[in-house]
């Protein structure tokens, strides 16, 4: 049995010139935004279509502003940047990747630029600061070359596969495997480049898991189940263990839309929701 809340989204952040949300459990109508659009998946993948185009299967993309398009969250969950289209750093964006194109999908995934325990504390803090961070990072990263993130490559494959792959599989004989190392140097490497054990790391990654599921629309005691908790008091100690909130708590506190202004010039964001191409109306959030 599902919760029923649709969509389902955090906490609403405006700083100047950038807006960010996690986002689930939806398909959108088509509609456009006033601001060009950078959507990561945090669990698998997502489906998008413009009015142009048939529905893709995408991990990032960026978008053009002012581009109609349908977004399906595909049972998983998204983080889904805006920024001011006139920007410096969107204008530095749009230069690289959307010359000839209205979108552009990236060959990578959010763990290139975060680890599971940053992207959980970014989705369960009560403020906005861990989750600016991190959405700085993937700003300078794109405007600049992605190319110049420098980890260890084995590192970088065990944390990824981590955070892609179903908590049942994760187990330290198969990241090893992945790696190409043995279970003990892998253990010793991933805790000297990351800081944090492997169990830890793994951990974390079923709790972000749990609450993705969530947010797609599970029980918490289904969430629970399917990401490899013996039961929901299981994930229930375990979560507040690691983070300091319980999964009920983390629903109730999400069960409306929250905006929070960042910032005294917070971003112009405007939104056009269309219905068989023709506009219906506009939504302003500044």
């Amino acid at each position: 049995m599902k919760h029923g809340r649709s969509p389902y989204t955090s906490t609403f952040y405006m700083w100047n010139g950038v807006a960010a949300f996690f986002y689930s459990s939806h398909l959108t109508s088509f509609h456009s935004h006033n601001t060009m659009q950078i959507v990561l998946d945090i669990q698998k993948d997502f489906r998008f279509k413009t009015k142009n185009s048939s529905w893709n299967t995408y991990k990032t993309l960026i978008i053009k502003e002012n581009v109609m398009h349908q977004l399906d969250t595909h049972d998983s969950v998204q983080l889904i940047i805006y920024l001011d289209a006139e920007s410096r750093i969107a204008q530095a964006i749009k230069s690289k990747y959307l010359v000839e194109s209205e979108i552009y999908p990236l060959n990578l995934n959010i763990f290139h630029f975060v680890n599971s325990n940053e992207l959980q504390l970014a989705l369960l803090a009560p403020g906005p600061s861990v989750l600016e961070s991190i959405i700085n990072r993937i700003l300078s990263s794109l405007s600049l070359d992605i190319s110049d993130i420098a980890i260890d490559d084995r590192i970088l494959i065990t944390e990824q596969t981590i955070s892609t792959e179903h908590p049942e599989l994760t187990t330290i004989k198969f990241l090893a495997d992945k790696a190409c190392l043995s279970e003990s140097r892998l253990r010793s490497l991933f805790k000297k480049v990351t800081g944090v054990s492997l169990y830890r790391y793994i951990l974390w990654n079923k709790i972000r898991y749990a609450t993705n599921l969530i947010m797609a629309g599970y029980t918490v005691n289904d969430a629970a189940l399917e990401a490899g908790f013996t039961d929901s008091s299981h994930f229930h100690k375990m979560m507040v263990q690691m983070f300091g909130i319980s999964p009920s708590k983390f629903l109730k506190d999400n069960k409306t839309d929250n905006l929070v202004m960042c910032d005294q010039s917070p971003l112009h964001f405007e939104t056009r929701v269309y219905n068989k191409g023709q506009r219906m109306n506009d939504v302003d959030h500044n």
